[in-house]
């Protein structure tokens, strides 16, 4: 026997000419070439023992090349490992024989770890553990029956033996207080069964540490009525503090109005060019680190409600309110040089009153974190993006009935679109 994966295919138990009975497990090589040839393999001496009925069915359930029986004592022998498969939907469906036996549920969504965003690592990692994908599982107590579970976290792996994939060390955890933590394995799949009673758990897939980018397939199997779903902030939040600061209250230090000063200097309306020398002349008092072109490119869109490229000088002194309170939002989780993890940016927008879908989150960390940090300016960048999406939305939708495009859709490809 090489070694390699069969299938158990099918089972039986047949009675020789002594008597005797032998218990017989049916096994499939998936490649579809080699067999055993020892005892009640194809061409064996066992077979000549058996009544023709019984060689005749046993040989008709034998379906495919690669397809054999052979003895449970030597199946115990040469096998050491022995994996128990579930019955999902898919199987109870197509197969008549399993008809007549429950099915267990099956829930499966296939996700990915990505560094800076999810990719949070195990327990031991507690800034970042929170923030891999979570599953809530519910299971009601009117039922009053203890729930049997099993759970799957398989990863993606590469098929290509010249350049094959590293595999993680993967596991997933199950919280109630909390319940259960798996042992993190170097593995393709790591499975559990448990037996839970009514109540709630919290599934979470995870790499034995973080930054561990790769795809992975979970898998949820019940055996009684169960909720399930993933835990997503699904109703997007916007504090519009714009509105909030529609009077001038920014002074200077040397007690002069901003807007006393701006009416002097410049025109009724700038560019990007003259705002960007604006908040240059005056960005300690705001912000955390220098503004860049960049930056004030999207703060000109925030006001630019014609979209000419310019605004209104009198926006200005908004646009700064708006800067500050960023800013304050920001230092709570600075850690050093104007600069954060990136997995603190659901937290950060929280603290500057949004709150965003699991998508819309991936996409922000993807366009604005690098590394895994995310800095001062990008952070203002990416609220910049949020609030523009958010008004830009709102537009459409009043002037478009039945409007096809989703709020999530319009953050995600703002850049596409304006």
């Amino acid at each position: 026997m090489t070694q390699t994966a069969y299938t158990v295919s099918g089972l039986a138990r047949v009675r020789g000419a002594g008597g005797s009975e032998t218990p017989l497990v049916r096994l499939r090589n998936p490649s579809g070439r080699g067999e055993w040839t020892g005892p009640w393999s194809e061409r064996s001496w066992e077979w000549d023992s058996l009544n023709e009925r019984d060689k005749e069915l046993l040989s008709i359930r034998v379906r495919n090349d690669g397809e054999f029986w052979m003895s449970f004592d030597d199946f115990a022998k040469h096998f050491t490992h022995l994996d128990l498969v579930h019955i999902g939907p898919d199987d109870w469906m197509s197969e008549p024989g399993l008809q007549d036996r429950q099915p267990w549920r099956a829930v499966l969504a296939r996700r990915r770890w990505r560094s800076g965003y999810n990719a949070g690592g195990g327990p031991n990692f507690t800034e970042t553990t929170a923030m891999n994908p979570q599953f809530h599982i519910l299971i009601p107590r009117s039922t009053g029956n203890k729930c049997h579970v099993v759970v799957s976290v398989t990863q993606d792996y590469d098929t290509n033996p010249t350049s094959p994939r590293q595999l993680y060390a993967i596991g997933f955890a199950v919280y109630e207080k909390p319940l259960d933590v798996t042992n993190h394995s170097i593995a393709r799949e790591v499975v559990t069964f448990f037996t839970l009673p009514p109540g709630d758990y919290i599934i979470v897939p995870q790499t034995n540490v973080p930054n561990c980018d790769g795809k992975f397939l979970l898998r949820i199997l019940t055996d009684e009525q169960s909720n399930i779903w993933e835990v997503n902030e699904d109703n997007m939040v916007f504090r519009n503090i714009s509105t909030e600061f529609l009077e001038d209250a920014f002074v200077m230090p040397d007690g002069k109005s901003l807007v006393t000063k701006l009416l002097l200097k410049y025109p009724p309306e700038v560019d990007v060019n003259q705002l960007h020398k604006i908040l240059k002349a005056h960005w300690k008092a705001y912000l955390l680190e220098k503004p860049s072109l960049e930056l004030c490119k999207s703060l000109i869109m925030l006001r630019d409600i014609n979209i000419s490229g310019r605004v209104n000088k009198l926006d200005i002194p908004i646009l700064m309110h708006m800067l500050h309170f960023w800013r304050i939002a920001f230092e709570k989780f600075e850690r050093c040089g104007s600069k954060t993890s990136s997995y603190n940016l659901r937290a950060l927008l929280w603290e500057a009153g949004s709150t965003v879908s699991n998508k819309v989150l991936e996409c922000l960390v993807l366009r604005f974190a690098r590394n895994t940090v995310l800095s001062a300016e990008c952070f203002v960048m990416a609220m910049a993006r949020l609030h523009l999406a958010h008004e830009r939305y709102h537009s459409l939708d009043t002037k478009m009935k039945g409007n096809p495009i989703s709020l999530e859709e319009v953050i995600c490809h703002l850049p596409r679109i304006y």
